[in-house]
């Protein structure tokens, strides 16, 4: 758990100077993936790769910053990836450009000037390092709740959706997620991603998997609240 510990500090650590130095330099970042919903949550999971997305226009001041910061950085279809070796672990990150591509189903969501436009600036937090919070401009919670249906096989991002839709599904404007999901042509995908989800709730997948990562157990409550908001998002893409 140390070690878990240190690497959370240090990834929050370069997190802070990547946006710091890019806001000097008149680069917008904006906060995804797992920091991001963080931001939003209470943190029910540990967390030490940056994700983020980025402005064409950035791409070679970027280059140059993250180079001075440590990482070994590549050019990817879709933007930037590297890592920092800190003893034996890694802190990965992604930056996106014009488009978040995932791997697990070859789906992406487009990166647009509307995106930096409804971010809000939060406060990110650690899963161990509490005290190493910042300030962050984060995607809006209904982009990152796209962003975190399209995959499919990872845990995390399961892990992920549970907490956002019990921290912040009130909040939650699911028009404007259907909204945003058309506009991508990801209308398919999701309603099948989402029928999916519940089909693995109501089977107590979810449960075993939010145990194994937070060492906790979904209450029946809890249950019906995640049940009705993926039946109400359901009922808005079938639309």
């Amino acid at each position: 758990m140390r070690d878990d510990e240190e690497v959370e500090r240090r990834s929050l650590v370069d997190l802070r100077e990547i946006l710091g130095q890019s806001r000097k330099l008149g680069i917008g970042l904006l906060l995804i993936g797992g920091y991001a919903v963080a931001a939003y949550t209470r943190g029910y999971r540990f967390t030490k790769d940056i994700d983020l997305i980025a402005d064409k226009a950035a791409l070679g001041r970027l280059r140059g910053l993250l180079k001075r910061l440590g990482y070994s950085i590549r050019d990817t279809e879709f933007g930037i990836a590297g890592s920092k070796r800190y003893d034996h672990r890694f802190i990965d990150l992604h930056i996106s450009v014009g488009k978040v591509y995932d791997i697990s189903t070859g789906n992406s969501f487009p990166v647009e000037s509307t995106l930096f436009k409804d971010a809000k600036r939060l406060e990110v937090k650690g899963f161990y390092s509490k005290g190493s919070s910042l300030k962050a401009p984060v995607i809006d919670i209904e982009t990152l709740l796209v962003l975190k249906f399209i995959p499919v096989g990872r845990d995390k991002d399961a892990v992920d959706l549970i907490s956002l839709i019990l921290d912040t599904g009130e909040q939650v404007d699911l028009e404007s997620i259907a909204e945003k999901v058309k506009m991508a042509n990801l209308g398919s995908h999701l309603l099948e991603r989402v029928r999916d989800f519940a089909k693995r709730l109501r089977m107590g997948e979810l449960d075993k998997v939010w145990v194994g990562m937070t060492a906790s157990r979904l209450s029946h409550v809890q249950n019906r609240e995640i049940s009705r908001f993926l039946g109400r998002l359901a009922d808005l893409l079938r639309m």
